[in-house]
C-alpha cells in the first residue's frame, strides 16, 4: 500500500476520535433522546415486451414481482441507521430469477463538525442529470428491468468521513476496500458460439482491490461547487483475451477464444457546479480519467480521456424540461489498427490470407481485436465524442397523469436512445406507468448490438406504503 493510502487511512481512522474529544461532541454523547423506527417500501410487478425478429411476433421477455423494504431507525441528533432490501422474483431476458438484495445498509453517526458512514451504500458524485464523469465509487446495472431509474445504481461496501471546517467548506473522504462491478449494458449480448465471456464475481475481496476518494465542496453565495480526486479501480470493467487457439484440421480454421471481464485502475479528477440564472437551474460537470496501465499493453484498459458536461432545468408551471449536452476527447488517441472482435462479421476468407503471411501473429491480431472491442463500448473509437439529452415532463389533472419523454442522442457514434412514459396515479400510493425503451444505432454500434433484447414496451404497478 503506498504512503497516500496510508495517509488516507491516518486521516480516516483518527480525525473523527480527536473530534470526538472534543468537549461539545463529549457533551452530545450523554444525551438521550428517543429513537424512532420508521419501515416503508413497495409492491411492484410488471413486464417487459418485446418483438423477435426472426418472426415478429411479440413476447415478455422479462417479468417481476418486487417487495422492498426499507427501515429507519435515528434519533435525529448522534445517528442514523437504514436499510434497504429487495426482493425479486420473475425473469430477466427470458433467464429465472429469485434473489434477495441488501441495496444499502449502513450507520451514520454524526458529530458538531463531522459525521461518518459506514455499511452498503450509494455515494454518488456530481450535479448533472444524465451522466456523472466524476462518479466513480458506486457501480451500476445499466440493464436493470425496472421503471426506475435510480433502481440502476447499486450500493457498495464503504466508509465515508465528511468534515465541516465552516459553513461554506466541507472535505469527504471515502474508502472502498473491495471492488463490485457493474453490470455492463452487453452482459447479455448473444456471442457466436466460439466466444466465451467469464464474467466478474458479484463482489472481488482481494486485499489489492482498495480504491478511495477524496473531494472538497464550496458553497459560496449563489454557486455550488466542488473538486474531486478518485484513486482506484473504475466501476466498469474491460475485456481481456485469457485464452484463444485456432483448429486448421477442418476445410477452414475453427477459431476458440476465451475473454475475462478485469478490473483496471484509474485516477479520476473531477470538478462540477451548479448555478441559478433567473428561473434556469444551471450544471456542469468535468472529469479527467488516467489509467494506470496503457491501452498498447493491457488490452482491457480504455485510453485517458477528458469528459465534460453541461445543462439546464427549466420548470415553467407544470412543465419540467432538462437538456444536457456531454462531449470527451480522447489523449493520445490513435485510430483503432482492426475491427472489433464482438460487433463484426468474422471474415474467414480475410483471416485465411492473413495467416498465410509469415509474419503474421494470429494472437496480437486477436488481442487487437478484442481492444477494439473495449473502444467500441467505452466510445473510445473517435478522437472526440458529442452528444445530448432531453426531458420533458408535465403534470396534468393536479398531478394525477405526468407523461414525459426522455432522448439522448450520440451525434459521432450515432446511437439513440428514446424513453416515453405516462404515469398514472389514481390513488394515494399507487402509480400505474407505461413506457418503452428505443436503442438504435448504424451497424456495429453499441445500440447496434444490444437493440434486440433491450429494445421493450413495458408495464408495472406499484403500491408504496
Amino acid at each position: 500500500m503506498n504512503r497516500i493510502c496510508i495517509s488516507f487511512l491516518t486521516l480516516f481512522l483518527f480525525f473523527p476520535l480527536f473530534l470526538s474529544a472534543q468537549d461539545d461532541g463529549l457533551s452530545l454523547l450523554t444525551e438521550n433522546p428517543e429513537k424512532p423506527s420508521v419501515f416503508y417500501g413497495f409492491v411492484r410487478g410488471g413486464l417487459y415486451g418485446t418483438m423477435d425478429k426472426n418472426d415478429d411476433k411479440p413476447y415478455v421477455s422479462s417479468a417481476f414481482s418486487d417487495f422492498g423494504l426499507k427501515a429507519e431507525i435515528k434519533d435525529n441528533i448522534r445517528f442514523k441507521a437504514f436499510a434497504d432490501i429487495r426482493f425479486r422474483y420473475g425473469t430477466e431476458f427470458l433467464e429465472p430469477v429469485k434473489n434477495i438484495n441488501l441495496r444499502e445498509a449502513y450507520v451514520k453517526v454524526n458529530g458538531k463538525f463531522w459525521d461518518i458512514t459506514a455499511g452498503q451504500t450509494i455515494v454518488k458524485w456530481g450535479r448533472t442529470d444524465f451522466s456523472n464523469p466524476t462518479s466513480k465509487l458506486n457501480p451500476q446495472n445499466y440493464i436493470s428491468r425496472s421503471p426506475d431509474p435510480e433502481d440502476m445504481d447499486m450500493g457498495n461496501l464503504l466508509a465515508e468521513l465528511k468534515i465541516y471546517p465552516a459553513p461554506f467548506f466541507s472535505l469527504q473522504a471515502v474508502a472502498v476496500p473491495y471492488y463490485r462491478p457493474s453490470t455492463l449494458l452487453i452482459d447479455p449480448l448473444p456471442l457466436p458460439g466460439w466466444i466465451k465471456i467469464n464474467q466478474l464475481p458479484a463482489l472481488l475481496t482481494s486485499r489489492d482491490m482498495f480504491s478511495y476518494g477524496l473531494k472538497a465542496e464550496f458553497r459560496l453565495s449563489g454557486t455550488d461547487m466542488s473538486l474531486s480526486w478518485f484513486n482506484g479501480y473504475d466501476p466498469m470493467p474491460g475485456a481481456a483475451l485469457t485464452a484463444f487457439s485456432l483448429d486448421m484440421s477442418g476445410s477452414f480454421p475453427s477459431p476458440s477464444a476465451e475473454i475475462s471481464m478485469t478490473p483496471y485502475k484509474i485516477q479520476n479528477f473531477g470538478i462540477d457546479f451548479e448555478n441559478t440564472i433567473g428561473s434556469f437551474g444551471v450544471r456542469g460537470e468535468g472529469s479527467w480519467s488516467v489509467p494506470y496501465k496503457s491501452h498498447k499493453t493491457a488490452e482491457y484498459v480504455p485510453l485517458e480521456e477528458v469528459k465534460y458536461v453541461a445543462g439546464i432545468d427549466w420548470m415553467p408551471g407544470d412543465w419540467r424540461l432538462t437538456a444536457e449536452y456531454s462531449g470527451k476527447t480522447i489523449l493520445g488517441f490513435e485510430a483503432p489498427a482492426v475491427e472489433p472482435l464482438i460487433g463484426a462479421e468474422l471474415d474467414m476468407a480475410k483471416l485465411s490470407a492473413l495467416l498465410a503471411d509469415p509474419g503474421f501473429v494470429l494472437d496480437d491480431y486477436v488481442r487487437q481485436q478484442v481492444s477494439s472491442f473495449n473502444r467500441l463500448y467505452n466510445y473510445q473509437m473517435e478522437k472526440t465524442y458529442h452528444s445530448a439529452g432531453l426531458r420533458i415532463e408535465r403534470e396534468l389533472f393536479y398531478g394525477k397523469v405526468v407523461p414525459s419523454v426522455f432522448a439522448l442522442y450520440n451525434f459521432t457514434s450515432r446511437d439513440l436512445l428514446l424513453m416515453p412514459e405516462i404515469r398514472y396515479k389514481p390513488a394515494d400510493g399507487l402509480t400505474i406507468s407505461a413506457g418503452g425503451d428505443i436503442y438504435s444505432g448504424k451497424k456495429g454500434s453499441v445500440h447496434d448490438l444490444v437493440n434486440d433484447f433491450m429494445n421493450c414496451i413495458r408495464i408495472a404497478v406499484r403500491v408504496d406504503f
